[in-house]
């Protein structure tokens, strides 16, 4: 979903972008960008920021809070820290924003295989 990821430290944090254009397949026909693809967003680059290989499965969202909305010409920005993690499973602290406006904050909770 992310154009561009970049790790900032690894397996501690990272952040991504994502041009959205009125011809996104991800944009409502008003242009805005629905929040659960906002909250995937912020579940993929959380998967970078652990520095894990393999895939994970989306365990839980804890205090996520909207303020805000994404629409097409918009680009947003995600950014994600692991807050802890105990085997497989990882805390993150996560926000959204666009044009340095937070459009969503909170805790992202990823499980990933032990054996991979």
């Amino acid at each position: 979903m992310l154009d561009i990821s970049e790790v900032i430290e690894e397996g501690r944090r990272a952040k991504g972008t994502r041009r959205i254009s009125i011809a996104d397949p991800i944009c409502l026909p008003d242009g805005t960008v629905p929040q659960a693809y906002i909250i995937e967003a912020m579940a993929q680059i959380s998967g970078i920021a652990s520095g894990r290989q393999g895939g994970s499965l989306f365990a839980a969202i804890n205090g996520l809070a909207f303020s805000g909305t994404a629409v097409a010409g918009d680009t947003l920005e995600v950014e994600s820290t692991v807050d802890r993690s105990i085997g497989g499973l990882y805390s993150f602290t996560a926000q959204a924003t666009v044009t340095g406006r937070i459009i969503a904050e909170g805790g992202i909770l990823l499980h990933f295989d032990e054996s991979a």
